[in-house]
Order: C-alpha cells, then structure tokens, then sequence
C-alpha cells in the first residue's frame, strides 16, 4: 500500500476557486476525507463535537480487511502501510496470506473454524485519529444543531451560537448522525433497534492472563455458544514488554430475550462500570474453562460500555448539490463482520475519484460546484451502503443462531464483501 492512488491518477491541486468544505465530524473518515481535499487543493475544515482528539475515554481497535488500497490512497502524504505497522498497529505482526481469526466453539472450546484475514491492518482507533488529525484545521466542541442552504452555500449553526459558511456539507458525525436528520428528517434517518445487546469492556489483566490469552492467538479470537451468545477478545495494545501492561478489548453480544413473554432470563439493570463487568463475566461462564476463565480476571473498574445495537439500511438521500454523507453516518452496521471501517474507508477513496473526475465542475459557472461529483459518488455509497448494511445484520442474526452459524457470512465468505462482482478482494501486499 502507498499514499498514492494505485490507479495511478495523482489528485491534482485545484486553483482559482475558494470553494470551501464542512466536514462535520473528525472521527476516521471525515479526517481521511480531510486529507483528500488537502491534496486536492479544496479549502476545508473539520467541526467536532468532542473537546480534544482524544476526549472520550473509550476506545477500540478494527481491523482493515480488504480496502487495504483505498486506505493508501487517502492517507496522509507520507504516511504508508510501514508507518501504520510501526506506530497505529495493536502489535508488531505482520499478517500473510495465513492469517486468520479462530473461531472456537463454545461448549467444548475446539476450533470450529478458521476466518481468513490475509494481509490485514489491525489499528488501534485513538492512534489512528491522531495521526490522521496532524495538518488538518479541527474546530473542537462544536455541537452541530442546524443547516440551511441558499444561493449555492450551506450554513451549518453551533451550539455555541457560531455559524459558518461553505459550498459543500460532508456529515461524518456517526451512526447517530444530525446531518442524516436533517437530510431526511428523524423519521426516516432513525437507527433500526435491533434484538440484540452488547457489552464491552478495554482492560489490563495480570500476566499470566495475557500470555495466556497470546498463546491461543496472537490477536484475536472469537466464541459462539449454543444458548446464542457471542464472545470476542482481541488486543487493544501490546507494545509494553511487559505483559501486565498489555491491554484487551473483551466484548459479547447476546439476543435480547427482554420483549419474550416466554423468557426466563432475569434483566438486569446494567448502569454502572461493575455491574457490566460483573454481567459479563457471568455470562462467558456457560462457555468452555479454556475461554470462561479468562473473563473472569477482568477488573470491577475496567473502562466498559452496554447498549443495545441497532443499523440503518441506506436509502437515496436528497442532497440538495451540497450535503452529503460518509461513514457511520451513510450506512451504520452491525460488527460481526467487520465491514464498517472498510466501507467507510472505500466512501473517502469513492468520494476522491468523484472530486478527481468533476471538480472544478463542467460549467464553472455552476452555483453548485460539487453537484456533478456527489451524483457519482452517492450513487456508488446508496448501493454498496445499503448491500453492507442488510447483509452484516443478517449475519448477525445468524451468528446468534446456533443452527444457522455455519452458513453465516462470518463462517461461509469471512470478511470479504458478499458481492464480489464490486470488483473488490483481499490483495496480496506484492499486488498493493
């Protein structure tokens, strides 16, 4: 992977024109969208809701499976693949054409299958967004309440009471997305709930535990049980050379059996940080000893998070030839298999060969100089968006359904995208 297209086509800076762009939202795509208008020439700025980069104490790690060159395409100058390895990996391992996720049953903790993940990134998220926040102009704690449109230009309003002006709206502001809203209104831009919980939790554990968890694979690893639970432990950071210092993200997902008037499982009020850990480690212990025991060394205090999950399946949005959207805030998913990162990754790189294409528009007289790109590049996301977003909660059904595992995407395709007609694949790195 290289910081340039591999198609070749160099972006080209664009002169003569003032035409200012909003991205609204600095998490991974609105800075790699950032970026490609830095090398495009197009002035923009990135509005954040958060305090700082790094204000939220959560944090998480996702894997970059098959949008490996799209990613280089829309990185920082200078920045490749090594530099990713060396400084926003989890670890020092470089994956090859035999990488793979276990997957282990959970009764009897054997192997039930081997996920392939050839070539693929694993990144830790806050790393990820401070690299790519360097060079960038971030607006911090700005709470998007409005936009209007008139003349050609979009106003976006402020919590605090300030506006500003551009000729292009990109909301990257996640699944729960106030551009999405405004858009198509709270109706139709609502998430889908979905009858399934999750609960996650980053943490240290001793040693012992963390070699432990290594020996049974180096990254990540994954459990189904019948009873419909899911279980996942991967490294979230393992630089120190100290394993007590390493930390793991432990996450479980579960059908939620609260709206079965046939259901015997108690609720459980799930509000603070122990009561999660503790619900957690309760639940893994129906699981194998092998893998149970490893859940339980997880700490009252450990930083953990629940909710339930829930999607969007996109749908054609009007854009007015000024807004649009990109990531989480496009198509919202499901994790199970991992495509929200590749997807949003692909919107950046979709959205750069758009603006390569038609910008400076045809009619440079146009009042809206990005009409002709954002009908390429939507009409590209509305498909690919809405195909990534059904299929993922299908194969979460799926996952949880101990008679249907085995044709779950998960088992049956991996992390590939269902259709291979998009001409996407898993590259080897000698073809990147």
């Amino acid at each position: 992977m290289a910081s340039a297209p591999t198609s070749n086509r160099v972006p080209r800076p664009t002169t003569g024109r003032d035409d200012r762009v909003l991205i609204i939202g600095a998490g991974s795509v609105g800075l790699l969208i950032a970026h490609n208008m830095k090398k495009l020439g197009i002035p923009c700025s990135v509005f954040e809701k958060d305090a700082a980069i790094d204000a939220r104490e959560r944090d998480w790690s996702f894997g970059v499976y098959w949008a490996q060159s799209r990613l280089g395409e829309c990185l920082p100058e200078g920045i490749d693949e090594r530099y990713l390895l060396e400084n926003v990996q989890v670890d020092n391992y470089i994956t090859d054409e035999h990488a793979f996720i276990p997957c282990l049953n959970g009764v009897t903790g054997e192997l039930t299958s081997k996920i392939p993940t050839p070539f693929s990134l694993r990144l830790q998220r806050r790393k990820f967004i401070k690299l790519l926040s360097q060079g960038i102009d971030i607006h911090y704690g700005k709470q998007l309440t409005d936009i209007k449109t008139e003349g050609g230009f979009v106003t976006a309003s402020f919590e605090d009471g300030t506006k500003e002006e551009g000729r292009l709206l990109v909301g990257c502001d996640g699944a729960r997305s106030k551009v999405r809203n405004v858009l198509l209104g709270p109706e139709k831009g609502a998430l889908r709930q979905l009858p399934f919980m999750h609960s996650a939790a980053v943490t240290t554990l001793p040693a012992e535990t963390a070699l432990a968890i290594r020996k049974m694979h180096r990254r990540n690893m994954l459990a189904t049980h019948p009873n419909g639970s899911y279980l996942w432990i991967s490294v979230q950071d393992c630089s120190n050379t100290d394993p007590s210092k390493w930390s793991f993200m432990f996450l479980q997902t579960w059908t939620d059996v609260s709206g079965d008037a046939k259901a015997t499982e108690a609720l459980v009020d799930l509000a603070t940080r122990p009561e999660i850990v503790r619900d957690m480690r309760n639940r893994a212990k129906v699981f194998a000893e092998s893998f149970s025991s490893l859940w339980q060394t997880i700490p009252d205090d450990a930083p953990a998070w629940h909710g339930r999950m829930s999607d969007w399946p996109t749908e054609p949005w009007d854009n007015k030839g000024i807004i649009t959207l990109a990531g989480d805030a496009a198509h919202p998913m499901t994790f199970h298999r991992g495509q929200g990162l590749n997807n949003a990754i692909s919107d950046a790189a979709s959205l750069l060969h758009a603006l390569m294409d038609h910008y400076p528009p045809s009619d440079t007289s146009s009042s809206l100089p990005f009409a002709e790109a954002l009908k390429v590049y939507e009409s590209e996301v509305w498909e690919r968006g809405r195909e990534a977003v059904l299929s993922s909660a299908q194969n979460t059904e799926m996952v949880h359904d101990w008679n249907r595992l085995l044709q779950s995407d998960t088992l049956r395709i991996g992390i590939k995208p269902r259709d291979s007609e998009e001409g996407i694949k898993t590259e080897t790195r000698a073809e990147k």
